[in-house]
């Protein structure tokens, strides 16, 4: 009897427990989510563009116009009239050398010449009265006959001697490279100091070869120097290949006055107009599965967008698909974030 009366419990027991199981409730996702605190997130709206490629390439700066100041004959230095760094004008006289010798012969040579032209009018006195054809031909016989074209180059060449006891500035710019000294002997075609003209400055860009095509004449850039920028455009294209290094040169203007000077090393970012796309910040693409996923806010929720991409410029991306003009593309706190997570917005510019 109390065997029967104990079994009768066990299945009363075994029921409600079963019953009671029956009753647990799982959490619902809706309201377990809105009790997650939502992330903030920073926005900007996607707009319909054209999209600016940026080619970045190494660069050196150079003058238009930078000449080499040689001498012109041997000698001595007798005076230096500039430094470095002195702004000249063309014509300007840079140094003297020691001139006397070459004073001497171009006196010699005026003299000899003044000389000869008198022996020349004389012998030419016997000639007048003819008509011109014959004047002009015995005129032509008597100057070399008399000296007198001799005498003429004799001086020629004196005036050039002397000449080139003077060094003078072949273009208005900028003396460097000068290292000669007074009293310091100089050579035929030695290097005396070099020019250059600092409101003529370019940027000397090697750019890669599958790069160039996109490049055009006209086309904006920036030059970077020592976190100094400043603004160009591209004036030239060297239309060869380097075949060691498999660069173009590329010649960009730079534009305003400037504080650069011949021989920096800085970088050049030339700007290339695209075709207008969707363009979002970088920081907007996100990896997921191997694709490229853009979060947009939608009424407090992340919105997960598949896109394809298209270039990028290291500070904004092309969207060619996948993402609607004037959504509102999350840009901050996306690497974690998950499709109808909760967000709180604030637009960016």
């Amino acid at each position: 009897m109390k065997a029967l009366l104990y079994g009768a419990l066990g299945v009363v027991v075994l029921l409600t427990t079963c019953s009671r199981r029956e009753k647990v409730n799982e959490p619902d996702p809706q309201s377990l989510r809105k009790e997650i605190p939502p992330t903030e997130v920073e926005t900007v709206l996607a707009g319909r563009r054209a999209f600016e490629y940026l080619i970045q390439a190494p660069a050196r700066i150079e003058s238009r116009q930078d000449v080499q100041v040689k001498f012109g004959r041997v000698g001595t230095v007798k005076e230096i009239r500039v430094r470095n760094g002195q702004r000249v004008r063309k014509g300007e006289v840079l140094a003297v050398l020691d001139y006397d010798r070459q004073q001497l012969q171009l006196q010699k040579a005026q003299i000899a010449y003044q000389e000869k032209q008198l022996v020349f009018r004389d012998q030419m006195l016997s000639h007048e009265g003819a008509d011109s054809a014959r004047q002009k031909r015995a005129e032509a016989t008597i100057r070399i006959t008399s000296g007198l074209a001799a005498a003429e180059a004799a001086l020629r060449e004196a005036e050039l001697e002397y000449r080139h006891t003077y060094v003078t500035a072949a273009i208005d710019g900028t003396v460097s490279d000068l290292q000669i000294k007074p009293g310091n002997p100089v050579t035929d075609g030695q290097l005396f100091c070099r020019l250059h003209n600092p409101d003529e400055l370019i940027a000397v860009a090697e750019v890669l070869e599958t790069d160039v095509a996109f490049v055009k004449t006209g086309n904006g850039a920036v030059v970077k120097i020592n976190g100094q920028e400043e603004t160009g455009h591209v004036v030239e294209i060297n239309p060869r290949v380097d075949e060691k290094t498999g660069l173009v040169k590329v010649i960009i203007r730079v534009t305003g006055k400037t504080s650069l000077l011949p021989g920096m090393r800085a970088e050049a970012v030339i700007k290339v107009p695209g075709n207008r796309h969707i363009v979002v910040p970088k920081q907007a693409v996100v990896i997921r599965s191997g694709r490229a996923v853009v979060f947009t806010a939608e009424k407090g929720l992340a919105k997960w967008n598949y896109v394809t991409t298209g270039r990028e410029n290291g500070k904004e991306v092309e969207i060619l698909r996948g993402l609607e003009e004037g959504k509102a593309v999350i840009i901050t706190n996306n690497l974690q974030l998950a499709h109808d997570a909760p967000v709180m917005e604030r637009r960016g510019f």
